[in-house]
């Protein structure tokens, strides 16, 4: 009788033994019953997974299509429930294939023909009682993981910067000392004002590699950066997932409220202090967006400027056919618009005498500069020590000078990087003297009118636009407001 062979082991099952080890004891057991019930072996299908879901276990949707296409008159398996323990349409469906297609169940106790009524009934009554298994194997394994959490230790995978470790027979994590060192550096970065992109450029150059990816990205640093794990907490049921059965399975996540949450100190070693942790969130917060608006910035004088005549915030609206723009109150009839590039021009004169006495005092050595400038020339040691190995591999005939020239052009790509963050690194000044005389006037020339922005809103409370058409002209006045007084 041609025979096909099932194996599945499930992993929340037998803890204690390997899989292979499961697995072979399985596979002689059944080789054993073959060989004294003289079945031929056509075909083997082994696969270590739960029977929950049926459309998640390739090997057994593997097994339905042959069983239906006739590859075999009998499929050999330790037991019923080895087949399945999901729900009762999807344990019907494999109970269907194989009564319709006339193939007998063989175990090394019974063999079932799901045309005989009572080996159907049978069968019905086995799968009943391996779904009820399954729920109370599911809920014992629930209150282990709660009890686990609840005492600090920690079941997911290790993140970046950990490794799983063990404090007893508690699991737990231990810091990577490598992997933790650009860890601090970006909680650093980013509380002191860069952004995610430009991080993840640094690590990318420095030659960081997260786990499950080739470089980093603005994503990637976000998530280390709103993990609480780095400061020695540990989150259980923080989210739920939810599966959609039927042959296109998908999983859809969910936020629990925060009342099911399970929040305990972990374990395992804090990477960054909470109150760092902390700036980085509240900096986050500070900066999310709504949709929408991420674009650029480009009037440096944007919520300043206001119409005289009713209060509205003046926009700045782009003309089809001539650069620069217009300022425009929004209230129609309210007051005629004027032109953006010489009222900007006349508002920096007006305010160029304040920002000159405005002295700019010499800034002490960033310690997350000098951090960062350690993990770049740390990053360029090694990439030197790279290539010289590389010569003496291709002088020793190991490459080729085909793979010489693959790893060189390699190598070459990441120095170009390294040589981009140091290059963004500040330069220590020539002459401290020279930096007494800095004021705020020098720090508008070069500004992006993001920055530029957010100089004037440092100095100015609003700035009121009146602007009027008579019989001799255009005329357009401004009434600025300070936050500080004039005589600064």
């Amino acid at each position: 009788m041609k025979t096909c062979m099932y194996l599945r082991k499930s992993r929340a099952e037998d803890l204690s033994d390997s899989t292979g080890d499961t697995l072979r004891r399985h596979r002689e057991t059944l080789e054993e019953t073959a060989r004294a019930m003289q079945l031929t072996i056509c075909g083997v299908y082994e696969e270590v997974v739960s029977g929950e879901d049926l459309y998640a276990r390739p090997e057994m949707l593997r097994l339905l299509r042959d069983v239906k296409d006739g590859v075999c008159e009998a499929v050999l398996c330790m037991d019923i429930d080895r087949l399945g323990r999901g729900t009762m349409s999807q344990q019907g469906v494999i109970l269907e294939t194989f009564k319709e297609a006339g193939v007998r169940i063989i175990t090394p106790q019974k063999t079932y023909d799901l045309r005989d009524e009572m080996d159907e009934d049978y069968t019905e009554l086995q799968t009943f009682f391996a779904r009820k298994e399954l729920k109370l194997i599911k809920k014992r394994m629930r209150r282990g993981v709660e009890r686990t959490a609840a005492d600090g230790g920690y079941l997911a995978n290790a993140p970046y910067g950990y490794e799983k470790t063990r404090a007893g027979r508690l699991p737990t994590l231990k810091i990577r000392e490598d992997e933790a060192a650009y860890v601090r550096q970006m909680f650093l970065s980013y509380a002191n004002g860069e952004g995610t992109p430009a991080i993840a450029a640094f690590l990318n150059a420095c030659g960081a590699h997260p786990r499950r990816s080739e470089a980093f990205t603005r994503g990637a640093v976000m998530n280390i950066l709103r993990n609480p794990v780095y400061t020695g907490t540990v989150i259980w049921n923080r989210r739920r997932f939810l599966r959609s059965g039927g042959q296109s399975p998908g999983c859809r996540k969910i936020e629990n409220n925060r009342e099911q949450w399970v929040v305990t100190h972990g374990k395992h070693p804090a990477i960054v202090t909470q109150e760092l942790f902390d700036r980085v969130q509240a900096r986050m917060r500070a900066r999310s967006k709504p949709s929408g608006t991420g674009r650029e910035l480009v009037n440096p004088f944007a919520g300043l400027i206001r119409c005289a005549n009713c209060g509205g915030l003046m926009q700045l609206r782009p003309r089809a056919n001539r650069p620069g723009g217009y300022l425009l109150c929004e209230r129609a009839g309210c007051c005629p618009s004027c032109d953006f590039s010489d009222a900007a021009d006349t508002l920096r004169n007006a305010l160029r005498p304040l920002l000159r006495r405005i002295p700019i005092q010499p800034a002490a050595p960033d310690p997350c500069d000098q951090k960062r400038e350690y993990l770049l020339l740390k990053a360029e040691k090694r990439l030197r020590t790279q290539e010289g190995r590389l010569c003496t591999l291709l002088e020793s005939g190991i490459y080729s000078p085909a793979l010489y020239e693959e790893r060189r052009r390699i190598l070459l790509a990441q120095r170009e990087k390294l040589s981009e963050q140091l290059c963004r690194l500040p330069a220590a000044p020539d002459n401290p003297q020279r930096t007494k005389d800095f004021t705020a006037e020098d720090a508008l020339d070069g500004a992006s009118p993001a920055e530029e922005n957010r100089l004037w809103r440092l100095l100015v409370r609003s700035i009121l636009c009146r602007s009027e058409r008579g019989p001799d002209g255009h005329h357009v006045s401004f009434e600025i407001q300070l936050r500080c007084s004039p005589d600064v």
